[in-house]
C-alpha cells in the first residue's frame, strides 16, 4: 500500500474514535492539538489500527527502540529525555516536527507531539516489517 492509502484507509478510523469531520483529518494534524485526542483515544486508535492491518503496536515502542540505539542506553534523566535520546527519535521518525525535539522535553510529552503521518509511517513500517517477516517491529 501506498503512503496515500494507508492515510485513506486510517482516516475513517481518525474520525470515529475522535469524532471530527474527515475534512479535520490531513497528515500534518497532530492527533492531541489539532484532533483533540486524549491518551485514552490513542489507545483505542491503536488496537484500531492493530485490528485493520493486522500489525503490532506495542507501548514504548519508540522508547525502546530509541534505547537500544543509545551508547550506554541514557535516555532519560530526571523525567526529561536526555540530548542523545532527542536525537535518536527525531532521526528515527522524520515525520514528526523536529523543532518539537528540544531540550527539556519529558517523557509524557511524546504522545502529544504525535501526527496523523507518524501513525501512517508507523504502519508503513509495520506491513514492510511483517511482509519481510519480521517479529517485532
Amino acid at each position: 500500500m501506498t503512503n496515500k492509502e494507508l492515510f485513506e484507509e486510517l482516516k475513517p478510523l481518525l474520525v470515529e474514535v475522535l469524532g471530527v469531520s474527515p475534512e479535520k483529518v490531513r497528515l500534518e494534524s497532530v492527533l492531541v492539538s489539532d484532533l483533540g485526542a486524549e491518551s485514552i483515544d490513542l489507545l483505542d486508535l491503536s488496537f484500531r489500527i492493530e485490528e485493520k492491518f493486522e500489525v503490532r503496536i506495542e507501548a514504548n515502542e519508540i522508547e525502546r527502540d530509541a534505547i537500544k540505539r543509545l551508547p550506554g542506553g541514557v535516555y532519560e534523566k530526571d523525567g526529561y529525555l536526555t540530548e542523545a535520546a532527542i536525537g535518536e527519535i527525531r532521526k528515527s521518525l522524520p515525520e514528526l516536527d523536529p523543532g518539537k525535539f528540544a531540550k527539556g522535553l519529558r517523557k509524557m510529552d511524546l504522545p502529544s507531539l504525535l501526527t496523523v503521518s507518524f501513525f501512517v509511517q508507523l504502519i508503513a513500517r509495520k506491513l514492510a516489517a511483517k511482509k519481510e517477516g519480521v517479529v517485532h517491529v
